[in-house]
């Protein structure tokens, strides 16, 4: 059965800490003193386990195949306030036969948007 068309959501509650901006900014060589933020830390919550089990749903037909990043975009609307609570939505869509869509959305608790997140998965055998 094909999956294509297909998607499964998830949202969570995520969590933006000075400790874990340091952590991302040396894990990527970026110095983590300075006070700009590394703009591609938000893509840290897409490995999330609830957003993992989304794009594994849309891949359960190729049991052997590795999603394998191919592109993203983060576009940043509003920096995200520290050691508050905030939502991640993202949304995993099957596009094609090798191709899995994720789009996401972070979100202050009030709704107001902070980024939106888009990334490219290959399914590779």
């Amino acid at each position: 059965m094909s999956l294509v068309g297909q998607s499964a959501s998830a949202s969570l509650t995520v969590t933006v800490t000075a400790e874990a901006l340091a952590a991302f900014a040396g894990g990527i060589g970026a110095s983590g003193s300075g006070k700009r933020r590394p703009t591609t830390f938000p893509i840290a919550w897409l490995t999330q386990p609830a957003v993992v089990d989304a794009v594994r749903q849309m891949a359960t037909d190729r049991p052997s195949s590795l999603p394998v990043h191919e592109l993203q975009t983060i576009e940043t609307l509003a920096e995200a306030p520290l050691d508050r609570p905030l939502v991640l939505t993202a949304t995993a869509t099957r596009t094609d036969a090798d191709r899995i869509t994720l789009q996401a959305v972070l979100a202050e608790a009030g709704g107001t948007s902070l980024a939106r997140l888009h990334a490219i998965l290959r399914l590779v055998p």
